[in-house]
């Protein structure tokens, strides 16, 4: 088969191409990495190489993920909040003064406590984080969503869990 009648199935496929191809890169990544392809660990090591002045972007990428995730519990506007913030609250003000209070010290919390962890779990730190930022960041997105059909999103889901979780267990 050659490469443009691949491309142009992927283009007609259901899903959004860059999903496809991520999947396809990292599925490649896994499997050089489950078999000790020495190939693919040195290519891993090259773009971990070329990446590492970003390592910083991805430690706030994953950071801002978590923090949506705090943010959005806190910052629900349906009824559910309206009753709960009623009563326990009794003013905007007050509900202001505590949602900057726990975001603060979840900021902080994060802050202080994820980059160590992180770094600590991770072989390849850029290429990992970035996986779990694409999975994280696409649950993040479709959290409020009622209507949210997972499987439009799989491939990226599925390349990002690989590209995060894989490396440290092979």
């Amino acid at each position: 088969m050659q490469l443009t009648e691949l491309h142009g199935q992927i283009e007609a496929s259901d899903h959004k191409p860059w999903q496809v191809y991520l999947l396809i890169a990292a599925v490649g990544f896994g499997v050089g990495l489950y078999l000790d392809l020495t190939a693919v660990t040195s290519a891993l090591q090259l773009i971990e190489t070329m990446l590492t002045g970003l390592d910083w972007i991805v430690m706030l990428g994953i950071q801002g993920v978590l923090i949506g995730f705090v943010a959005e519990y806190l910052y629900e506007q349906g009824d559910r909040y309206a009753k709960s913030g009623s009563y326990r609250f009794s003013s905007k003000d007050r509900i202001l003064l505590f949602r900057i209070g726990v975001m603060t010290i979840f900021s902080g919390f994060i802050t202080v406590i994820v980059p160590p962890i992180v770094e600590s779990a991770t072989q390849f730190l850029v290429i990992q984080t970035f996986g779990a930022i694409i999975v994280l960041g696409i649950l993040l997105v479709h959290m409020s969503s009622r209507d949210w059909n997972t499987a439009t999103e799989w491939p990226a889901i599925v390349a990002g869990m690989i590209l995060a979780i894989v490396p440290s267990i092979v």
